[in-house]
């Protein structure tokens, strides 16, 4: 039986949170209610990576992060307490970097290394040679040649080339180029008979076709210790070494020489010949398509499952495989039936995941968007689109239009090279006619990469699935939309996604891998293109801006979430229900407290056009434009701790963020080139505001209080409903309290677990808990309301796991005046029941100093049960018990927390 969890708990591993770190916190994650561990990649990764997901082997534990002994010491303890862990793999790319073991026999025996096919090159690319471009330069490779900053070395490693921190091997052929220098300097006396005889033994090894990594490494030793033996040896290589670090032309021939070729890192952009992740240099992708490379790279990951170590395997960037449907199903047959497995995978609009595949679902994106969509006021999109045209006259507010137009931003001037590539593959499989070389094929096929609506589509077999022909076909309409005068050559490349009778099966091969292979640019073309770009455009709302949320999609009514549910319940059931990963743009506390803006868009624009204002005192001519501004008023109105309490790490967390966020933005800085006097500019704008200008936090204080009230309110909907609906619940970590977090690294900070512990503890050892309740909801601050309502919910589903794997999602009627301010639903399972109230749009029925407690507020508001529900049930948050027959008064559900779950269960 597959291992389902009835919650996880995301740990971001690294050197700063190690397994022991991980140890000392087991027993509290305990206490609170956590089924599963849920971990960031933990093999061995680039020296001090705080994300993982930068591997360099994944056959062992990162030295950095733990050892076997540990994970087995927890795995102990898990088992012992009935919990589980799920751990993140990286199927899709491993670190361009020296410490990368398998890319470094690459690099330095070219065809006879094993590890040859095991990363993603080309390595018929006409602009390289043969060999793998290595793009870590800071200057072009002549500049850095000629300033002498390249180093030939000799060590234990054998011979090597340096730049800087980085030393990469020098490959095999090159040694009998060297090593023949070196004879020549020496005679007998010097130990040239010892040398001979260890290049004899290179040479043997040379001629074999694949090369053992120990059988070349021992030969090397052993030429190392000659040359300690031998001083003759020893100065010979030194001299030769001297005279190519010091001889331009002679460095060059080496270079030559070898398997690679060292380029300045903005090459990238116009061309290259490896897959990378995204836009990112430092990650080389796998060819995990093939067979070998799969079993190699998953034997640790096979051993882990085999022995229990991990009950489930979370897959990273499943979108960048070659073939995602088999992927999947080879990495349940590695895994065991009873490994629980989800995906991350992001999700477009109305797009659903393939339901086929053999996953228990994905990591939550969806769910995260969902909810927050639920909480934006429909009514405030009209009023917020003008609010956003008013202050900012330049606003971008064709959304779609923009995405298009970043996503060409991209192609032509960071993904170039993938672009060419893709073109290329077309020229040399036949698939465009003789009189192609024309620049149109190159705009007509930007045009269609960035007209693809979602990330990609799935198939390995013509004819393509009806749901990815639907996509096609869009892709296409929006193309033509885009590109009038490219008529010819789209309904060309249209042919490409269907094979016809009259295809030989070359062609027939040929337009299915380009079909396949251009779906794995697509997904990077979306990712930078609209969460690395528009998001950082598009200011109408940023909570809407977020990883598996689209800022076009502002609201989702109450029935369309229902509806969403209940697909789930059909579809995948144990999906996981994220509201904050290592991924989101912000917080989960700061997204619902944004959200608010929607209800109260008037009073949005009278304050952010007052603050505007205010701001503009101490901007100079370099200083944010208004689209930036009106960017970092909600930044600020998210960011800021409920008690408003300003210091200087805050202050350095928001301008570290400004100047990420407006790189990324590509507008006004970029990574690039980052124009250093406006980042500058913004923050010291930052400082003022928050430090320096009174005037600004008196105005800006008070509608800061309100947001922040009902944002609270609303973050405790969110959990709520996170760990009720269909899906296993996820808290990323320190998310029990409120966040009110960055994008990364800031949502990486480290997590105060003692007052975590503290808390749980005190909540724990209350035994009043009306009492308690009040005492919690009347300092909100400290956020304990969160951790109380967390750690009841939590033990409630470990305590009734059937009713939440497995029971039915029953959408439920209000009725009453304000029957649009709550939203409830059932779950039922065999003689289990549960129902969920959380209210909404809260701003015309509260005020910022009261809780939607009480008759007063509810009125004759009621929630109508199902027919055959039962009569008795128990409020969770309190400990009431309520009698009900058809209908219970909100005003009873509500009477003394702000939102509600009641339990029915009969013996």
């Amino acid at each position: 039986m597959v291992y389902i969890p009835s919650s996880t708990y995301r740990v971001q591993l690294s050197p700063q949170f190690t397994l022991r770190d991980l140890i000392n916190i087991l027993p509290y994650l305990r206490d609170l209610g956590i089924s599963t561990i849920y971990a960031a990649p933990f093999f061995t990764a680039r020296p001090g990576s705080e994300h993982g997901y930068d591997v360099t082997d994944p056959h062992q534990i990162n030295p950095e992060v733990g050892t076997m002994e540990e994970l087995q010491e927890i795995a102990e303890e898990l088992k012992a307490h009935g919990m589980g862990w799920l751990q993140d793999i990286v199927p899709n790319h491993m670190a361009f970097h020296p410490n990368n073991a398998w890319l470094m026999d690459v690099l330095e025996k070219g065809q006879k290394s094993r590890f040859y096919t095991f990363f993603d090159v080309n390595f018929n690319h006409p602009d390289f040679k043969g060999q793998l471009m290595v793009p870590f330069l800071g200057e072009p490779l002549e500049e850095v040649v000629k300033a002498g900053q390249l180093q030939i070395t000799f060590d234990e490693q054998g011979f090597r080339l340096n730049y800087f921190d980085n030393s990469y091997p020098i490959s095999i052929d090159s040694y009998t180029f060297l090593l023949a220098r070196v004879a020549e300097k020496l005679t007998a006396s010097d130990g040239k008979t010892q040398l001979a005889e260890q290049t004899q033994k290179l040479e043997q090894l040379m001629a074999h076709d694949k090369l053992a990594p120990n059988d070349w490494l021992q030969a090397k030793q052993a030429l190392y210790q000659a040359a300690q033996d031998q001083p003759g040896i020893k100065q010979g290589i030194a001299d030769v070494l001297q005279g190519i670090n010091d001889d331009k032309s002679a460095l060059q021939k080496l270079l030559e020489q070898q398997y690679y070729i060292l380029s300045h890192w903005q090459e990238t952009e116009k061309r290259i010949n490896y897959r990378r992740f995204f836009t990112v240099n430092d990650l080389i992708c796998t060819a995990m398509e093939r067979e070998e490379v799969f079993t190699h790279y998953h034997q640790f990951i096979k051993e882990l499952c085999m022995r229990q170590l991990v009950q489930g395997l979370r897959v990273d960037h499943v979108d960048g495989l070659f073939d995602p449907d088999k992927y999947l199903t080879q990495l349940r047959e590695l895994a065991g039936e009873q490994v629980y497995l989800v995906v991350e995978k992001i999700l477009e609009g109305e797009e659903n995941m393939p339901d086929y595949w053999p996953i228990e679902g994905n990591s939550g994106y969806d769910f995260l968007a969902w909810v927050s969509n639920l909480y934006t006021d429909a009514e405030g999109e009209r009023k917020l689109t003008q609010v956003y045209r008013r202050l900012v006259p330049e606003a971008p507010l064709d959304y779609e239009g923009l995405v298009y137009e970043k996503k060409l931003l991209i192609l032509e001037n960071y993904m170039q090279g993938e672009l060419q590539n893709l073109l290329r593959l077309l020229r040399d499989s036949e698939l465009l006619p003789a009189s192609s070389e024309n620049e149109n094929w190159h705009h007509a096929l930007a045009t269609l990469l960035a007209s693809f609506p979602v990330y990609r589509i799935y198939g390995h077999t013509f004819p393509l699935a009806p749901e990815a022909l639907e996509v096609v076909e869009k892709a296409f309409t929006i193309a033509h939309e885009k590109a009038p005068d490219l008529k010819a050559e789209l309904e060309h490349l249209r042919t490409l996604f269907a094979s016809g009778g009259q295809d030989s099966e070359e062609q027939r091969r040929n337009k299915l891998y380009f079909v396949m292979r251009s779906q794995q640019f697509t997904g990077p073309l979306a990712a930078k293109g609209v969460e690395d770009t528009t998001f950082y455009n598009y200011n109408r709302l940023l909570a809407l801006n977020e990883v598996g949320n689209s800022p076009d999609v502002f609201n989702l009514d109450r029935r369309d979430f229902h509806e969403r549910m209940q697909y789930r319940m059909q579809t995948y059931p144990h999906s996981i229900n994220a509201t904050a990963t290592h991924d989101t743009k912000r917080g989960e506390g700061s997204r619902m407290r944004l959200q608010v803006l929607s209800e109260l868009p008037e009073e949005w624009e009278k304050n952010a056009k007052a603050w505007m204002q205010l701001a503009q005192r101490h901007s100079h001519e370099n200083g944010p434009t208004a689209n930036d501004l009106y960017f970092i008023l909600q930044t600020l109105l998210g960011v800021m701790p409920i008690d408003s309490q300003v210091d200087d790490t805050l202050v350095e967390r928001v301008q570290e963020y400004l100047v990420k966020a407006f790189r990324e933005a590509k507008a006004n800085t970029n990574w690039s080139e980052p124009n250093e006097g406006y980042e500058t500019a913004t923050k010291e704008l930052v400082q003022k505001l928050l430090q320096e200008d009174e005037e600004f936090m008196a105005s800006f204080l008070p509608f800061f209080r309100k947001a922040a009230h009902f944002g609270w309110l609303y973050s405790l909907c969110q959990t709520l409903l996170k760990t009720t609906c269909p899906g296993v619940p996820d808290v990323y970590q320190g998310c029990e309290l409120w966040d009110f977090s960055l994008v990364d690294p800031d949502n990486r900070r480290p997590v105060d677990y003692e007052l975590r512990q503290q808390f749980l503890q005190e909540i724990k050892a209350s035994q009043q808990p009306e009492q308690m309740l009040q005492q919690l909801l009347s300092s909100p601050t400290d956020a304990r309301v969160k951790l109380y309502l967390l750690h009841q919910v939590l033990h409630l589903r470990k305590a009734q796991k059937a009713l939440f794997d497995k029971g039915d999602y029953i959408p439920l009627q209000l009725k009453g005046k304000h029957s649009i301010q709550a939203m409830a639903f059932a779950r039922h399972h065999e003689e289990n029941w549960c129902i969920v109230v959380v209210p909404r749009l809260l701003t015309d029925i509260i005020s910022e100093n009261e809780l939607p407690l009480g008759e007063q507020v509810w009125g004759d508001t009621s929630v109508e049960l199902p027919a055959e529900s039962p009569q008795e049930w128990h409020q969770l948050f309190g400990g009431q018990h309520v009698q009900a027959k058809r209908a219970i008064p909100l005003a009873e559900i509500f009477k003394s927390f702000p939102v509600a779950l009641l339990t029915s269960t009969k013996l």
